[in-house]
């Protein structure tokens, strides 16, 4: 006589796992691995801060290389037709410098990614208190939980935080030689589970692990009164 409900609880089951196999197989199809995104702001408005983004502090706009603006702007090939290949570059620029604020970030709506890696060039301007420029990765709707990865010029070293509820943490530290200010570097890492890669100008100076976050948005971050230009921001899945 209870047969049948067995059998009716059974194809629930079975109709909810179905379903959620159905779901856990539209998120992977919404990451696809080896995807690449790469932000040059070309296509962003001067003097804006990139599309899909929200900036936590700071003043952040894309601006024209001053040093190449100042030049033709409109060069042209043999035919006569601007060459975008000579355009000025363009970069992101965090200017605000006195606003008492201690973390300026940019956190950018996507994509979500679990696995990872991502790099970006930077170049600090200025900044007395302690110039930095790093990544913020893994971030939840609000950017206020996640992953830093930031070099500091204050004392000369890659610094790996964890963010909870805004407040950041340290997680490892290692030294390096402290950025000069206006030459460029670039800043990596490599997220896949619970291990943590991260390279500076192109050498490896982290290996950590760590399991507080597997997913999220990405985005740059910089403090105090630190002037920086970020360029070539580029995140793949993996």
């Amino acid at each position: 006589m209870n047969a049948r409900p067995i059998v009716m609880c059974l194809s629930a089951a079975l109709v909810l796992g179905i379903s959620a196999a159905g779901h856990a197989e539209k998120r992977d199809r919404a990451r696809p691995k080896g995807k690449t995104w790469t932000w040059s702001f070309a296509s962003d408005t001067l003097g804006l801060a990139p599309a899909g983004s929200r900036a936590y502090g700071g003043a952040w706009a894309v601006v024209l290389d001053s040093a190449m603006a100042s030049q033709s702007s409109t060069p042209s090939d043999s035919s006569g037709s601007p060459d975008s290949a000579l355009a000025p570059p363009r970069f992101l620029r965090q200017s605000e410098a006195d606003d008492g604020i201690t973390y300026h970030y940019l956190q950018f709506s996507k994509p979500r990614l679990q696995n990872l890696e991502a790099s970006v060039r930077f170049r600090i301007l200025s900044g007395e208190i302690d110039p930095t420029a790093g990544i913020a990765f893994h971030l939840d709707a609000k950017a206020r939980n996640g992953y830093v990865v930031r070099v500091s010029g204050a004392k000369g070293e890659v610094i790996a935080h964890y963010l909870l509820y805004g407040k950041r943490r340290d997680i490892r530290i290692a030294t390096v030689d402290p950025p000069e200010p206006g030459a460029w570097h670039t800043l990596g890492l490599r997220k896949e589970g619970s291990v943590l890669e991260v390279t500076y100008d192109g050498v490896s100076v982290l290996r950590i692990r760590d399991e507080r976050f597997s997913e999220g948005t990405v985005g740059l971050w910089t403090e105090d009164d630190t002037v920086v230009d970020f360029s070539d921001f580029t995140v793949r899945s993996l």
